[in-house]
């Protein structure tokens, strides 16, 4: 494994970038999407808060925090990563089934704190987030060594 030398700075942070700029772009009207549903629905009318009432920066920040850690760990298990779009998708994957499906199966089988249509469209909605990170991050990622 190497060291982050300035090549690597540049390419980490014009991936974020563009990973962090592209889901935001996304993400509002995704979130519109996922969760309407669940929004309308009067047993789970006090989970939500109007979108005027949203602070925004929670979930931005948190975007923000999910899209740069992510990068630096890519950058650092880059030599070990499969290339490319197809090890894009196969890492987002991966990451979206260790950080989210697992935990979220685990949790479930444990309590019920949330009903379980509304856990899995926030699973989605993050594995989404992951896989479209991730596949920013592989292409065209070549060294020159």
């Amino acid at each position: 494994m190497s060291s982050l030398n300035t090549e690597k700075w540049n390419r980490i942070l014009v991936r974020f970038l563009l990973a962090f700029s592209f889901w935001e772009a996304v993400s509002i009207p995704l979130r519109m999407l996922f969760f309407a549903k669940f929004y309308f629905d009067p047993t789970l009318k006090s989970m939500f808060v109007p979108i005027t009432d949203v602070f925004w920066l929670g979930p931005v920040f948190s975007d923000l925090t999910f899209t740069l850690a992510f990068g630096f760990l890519y950058a650092l298990m880059k030599e070990s990563l499969p290339q490319g779009l197809v090890g894009g998708f196969l890492v987002g994957i991966l990451v979206s089934i260790i950080g989210f499906v697992s935990p979220m199966l685990w949790t479930l089988s444990l309590t019920n704190f949330a009903p379980t249509v509304l856990i899995w469209v926030w699973v989605a909605y993050y594995s989404l987030f992951t896989i479209s990170t991730a596949v920013i991050y592989s292409v065209g990622w070549k060294e020159e060594e």
